[in-house]
């Protein structure tokens, strides 16, 4: 197992005249999660890519995430996705949005630095990268069935009226998704199935 590290911040012209442009038109803040909408989390992942100047058809994937957090007046929209870098598939990096009150519409993009979970060794090339990575149209089912997994995961969670999703993630082993309780510190995370259609429910 690896894990990251951010590194140098490189935030792009084009990302600082977009973070400018959220603050000037703020409108309101996030009411849930991005992705529980049909076509939402891929138009903001295609929006990110644009940030590298890359697509979805030229890049390896390592992780997608969407997360939210509800707070009344104060909600939090987040979502990420680390990717080789376009321009040296040596090194990855990790595309971020946030969209909260004090902090609208903001795109930032940093290096990432990868090492080993046991040894602490550092990963620098792309053949050490390799078995964690995936393209675009190996997750596609999941991307495209999100929206069913929200709402299987609500009434599943037994929370009704108080649930809200607040984390879906895809990495290579496959995808998950959690809901919260509004009112609670309580949680439910759900795995999903193989072929991508539904949520497990466990027994």
């Amino acid at each position: 197992m690896k894990k990251f590290f951010r590194s140098v911040l490189a935030v792009s012209a084009l990302t600082m005249l977009m973070t400018s442009c959220g603050f000037q038109n703020p409108g309101p803040v996030p009411e849930d999660i991005i992705g529980d909408q049909p076509g939402e989390l891929q138009a903001k992942i295609n929006e990110l890519l644009a940030q590298a100047g890359t697509d979805s058809t030229k890049v390896e994937f390592a992780e997608i995430t969407t997360m939210f957090n509800y707070r009344p007046g104060d909600n939090t929209a987040h979502a990420h996705i680390q990717i080789i870098s376009p321009g040296d598939k040596n090194k990855m990096e990790q595309l971020d949005w946030d969209d909260m009150k004090d902090r609208r519409n903001h795109y930032e993009r940093y290096g990432l630095t990868v090492s080993t979970q046991v040894s602490q060794d550092l990963v620098d090339t792309y053949d050490g990268y390799k078995d964690m990575l995936f393209t675009y149209n190996d997750i596609k089912k999941y991307l495209d069935n999100l929206p069913t997994y929200c709402n299987e995961a609500i009434e599943a969670s037994g929370y009704k009226d108080n649930a809200y999703i607040s984390n879906f993630e895809i990495n290579v082993d496959g995808a998950s998704i959690s809901v919260s309780h509004k009112e609670g510190n309580i949680s439910k995370t759900y795995g999903i199935s193989p072929d991508g259609s539904h949520i497990i429910i466990p027994e």
